[in-house]
């Protein structure tokens, strides 16, 4: 739900405050001890009339003096001296008047009020709205009618009684809270006494109800674009559709020109993001388009649609604005169609992609897929507890000045699982069917390839345990994986969307080395593997788990990517382990490995270590290593050390700092400061990044933002930022 210009106002008067996840009134001081009036319960719609002195006319207007007050339907209204007409419903106060419902506390001079038509008017009044911590005044307050109020000469702010670090002014506000809106005249805002906005004229929502109207506006300032200023307007088009519009002011670019469509049908919902920008240092127009739809048709099917294109390569270095953003090599596109039925899947997916990233040529593009078909079921009516499932794919795969071609891949499988509490067995027969209609081949190269071979793997695994000392268990669970694949020669196939999967401890049971259907890689190899848990026996709660496992071969891996590459011939894989502990309540670490043992060399290496304690404190250390002897510029070795932490009760400090030792420098450099007071918080965050241009080069940024309580925030929207940038971090806004 999007908020407008709106809680400019009272909304105090309007209801309830939203709900949050801690008290951002912690910092205040307490409410006042204020005695309250007397209230008849609510519903109850006599009047009950209390004072020290009461001279009663039953056919005029009778007199009340003496801490006087009268109460209907949980309100009450107090004075020094009460007037009240019973034939007409009509009271008059002077004198120390306080109008209270229980949340919204009034004083003034005098007023008066129609107990029926509940309208009547106050002057000079001070209220309290006690679930906003909000407070102000007006020259005049009347009741135009049940929910209708107008003020004259008001004000609005969350700050303790004396501090006024921010105040909201309006010459006339008018609140209708059976429509849920409001009409402002004369409208400014202060903060420390500087003037933050004026408008003549505006309208707001009161409560949850959206409402169009300029949001708050946003700035900052970057090395790429200079001075950034933006601001919003959302447009509530209709209650299952809205539109945000967004002219932003890019001080070395020139003004870029966004908007943001949602709707939200019975059967579907989606959103529309586009971006133009006449740029002046870029020397040319350019843009950005973003769609994404999900709709359920039919029963059982499922239309998902992701749509994503830039102008130009450099679009998101420049104008993404994060980190993961400006590194992105890739912009996908896609339709899906899926259907669920019985026991089974459908799936139409038409797939292409952008390629952002300038160093990688044409041809490591990825294809697209024009279109992919796939079929999944499970096999019914299998005896003996046999299970078995299908797997069936076709793919038309299409890229300009390229090999192209369709894919057809079949896949039955039939499986016997044995599982017992002290373990289970598990063996699998696969047979795999691939065969191509292929374009573009060179002269002699067959059209037509294909390829069939069956897949065999045993899976087993035993389970000890024994208890400990403090209600704990240990567990022992070794595990084998046996699989055997035949050799075939495969270097006549084609290469569209088969790489090599990345080696972890997950792959050590998967009975392929590839992704994708153009290479099945020959096995006849043994996994060995050993995993061990701690755990709590009473909560079930897992405090240790470590796992270490390792591939031997008894053959030669013949089937390589490329047509003619060198055989495998290491009898065992590298040595794999991993791990995971949460060593108190606070804190949780994990880490793995991966070490050749032919190399004597570490090939890959994470370790997170996190503390997450009470009170907003989160502190994170990480390493990362990974080499690649094939693509030694894919190497990287990173530590990255971030936190978010109080200094005080008001001071807040937020950092990241993410050093690559290979390249010996820097890839980001986060600081920043939040101040908390009462009623606003404010932050202020400098960034230093590496973009993803050729050059590498590094981007400087700084991003401010302010949050007026109870009101709303200006400046750059900083919460999906350090989201990123600091793991575990949450926003309180």
């Amino acid at each position: 739900m999007k908020r407008t210009l709106s809680g400019l106002v009272l909304m105090a008067l309007a209801g309830p405050a939203p709900a949050t996840e801690f008290d951002p009134w912690a910092l205040c001081a307490p409410e006042p001890d204020i005695v309250h009036t007397p209230a008849s319960p609510i519903g109850d719609t006599r009047v009950r009339l209390f004072a020290d002195e009461a001279l009663v006319d039953r056919a005029g207007m009778s007199v009340f003096r003496g801490n006087a007050v009268l109460s209907r339907d949980g309100r009450s209204l107090a004075a020094d001296e009460l007037r009240f007409d019973e034939s007409r419903g009509y009271a008059e106060a002077e004198g120390n008047v306080v109008f209270d419902d229980g949340d919204l506390r009034m004083e003034s001079r005098q007023g008066h009020l129609y107990l029926e038509s509940q309208t009547g008017a106050f002057d000079s009044a001070l209220y309290r709205y006690r679930p906003m911590h909000a407070r102000g005044e007006a020259g005049d307050v009347e009741r135009l009618g049940p929910e209708q109020v107008r003020l004259t000469g008001a004000t609005y702010t969350t700050c303790d009684p004396g501090n006024e670090d921010w105040i909201l002014r309006a010459r006339q506000v008018d609140l209708d809270q059976a429509a849920g809106d409001g009409t402002a005249r004369g409208v400014s805002l202060r903060f420390k006494g500087v003037p933050l906005f004026y408008t003549p004229y505006i309208t707001f929502p009161i409560d949850d109800r959206r409402k169009s109207g300029f949001l708050y506006p946003g700035f900052g300032n970057s090395d790429a674009s200079g001075l950034d200023l933006s601001i919003p307007y959302y447009w509530n088009i209709a209650p299952h559709r809205d539109a945000t519009l967004t002219p932003r002011l890019l001080g070395d670019r020139g003004l870029l020109l966004g908007g943001e469509f949602r709707y939200l049908n019975p059967r579907s919902r989606g959103e529309l993001d586009v971006a133009y920008l006449d740029d002046r240092a870029f020397g040319d127009e350019r843009g950005a388009l973003s769609f994404r739809h999900r709709g359920e048709p039919l029963e059982r099917t499922t239309v998902d649609v992701l749509l994503n294109t830039v102008s130009d390569r450099d679009y998101l270095a420049d104008l993404g604005g994060t980190l993961d953003a400006s590194s992105t090599t890739h912009l996908e596109s896609r339709a899906d169609v899926r259907y669920a039925g019985s026991g089974w899947n459908l799936l139409t997916r038409f797939q292409g992609y952008q390629t952002v990233d300038p160093a990688i040529p044409s041809e490591a593009r990825p294809y697209q897929r024009l279109p992919q078909v796939l079929f999944q079921s499970g096999l019914p009516g299998v005896p003996g507890g046999l299970e078995g499932d299908l797997r069936a794919e076709w793919v038309a795969f299409e890229r300009d000045d390229s090999l192209t071609g369709q894919r057809l891949d079949l896949t039955p499988a039939l499986r016997m699982p044995m599982r017992r509490t002290f373990g289970f067995l598990t063996p699998e027969v696969k047979y795999r069917y691939t065969s191509y209609r292929l374009s573009g081949t060179e002269p002699g190269e067959p059209r037509s390839p294909d390829r069939a071979l069956p897949i065999f793997s045993l899976d087993s695994g035993l389970f000890f345990d024994r208890p400990l000392q403090g209600g704990r268990m240990q567990t022992l669970e070794p595990r084998l994986y046996y699989l055997y694949v035949p050799h075939r020669d495969q270097d006549a196939l084609p290469l569209f969307d088969t790489g090599r999967m990345d080696f972890s401890f997950d792959q050590l049971f998967r009975d392929t080395r590839f992704s994708g259907a153009d290479r099945v890689g020959d096995a006849n190899q043994l996994t060995l593997a050993l995993t061990s848990r701690l755990i709590d026996a009473g909560s079930g709660e897992e405090r240790l788990r470590a796992s270490a496992g390792q591939i031997l071969h008894f053959d030669d891996r013949r089937v390589t990517l490329e047509p003619g590459g060198e055989p495998v011939t290491r009898g065992s894989s590298s040595l794999v382990a991993e791990a995971a502990l949460r060593m108190a309540r606070a804190w949780y670490s994990r880490a793995a490995v991966q070490w050749d043992p032919h190399r004597e060399q570490t090939e890959m290496a994470t370790a997170q270590l996190q503390y997450r304690g009470a009170g907003r404190r989160i502190a994170n250390l990480g390493y990362r290593l990974r080499e690649d002897p094939s693509r030694p510029d894919r190497d990287l070795e990173q530590v990255d050390v971030s936190a978010a932490w109080p200094l005080s009760a008001q001071w807040d400090v937020v950092g990241r700092y993410n050093y690559s030792l290979r390249d010996n420098r820097d890839v980001e450099i986060l600081m920043g400061f939040e101040y908390e007071s009462c009623c606003w918080r404010a932050r202020v965050v400098g960034r230093r990044y590496l973009t993803a241009s050729g050059d590498r080069e590094y981007n400087n940024a700084i991003h401010f933002q302010l949050i007026l309580k109870g009101l709303a925030g200006l400046g750059t929207g900083l919460e999906d930022l350090l989201g990123e940038s600091i793991r575990g971090f949450e926003s309180y806004d």
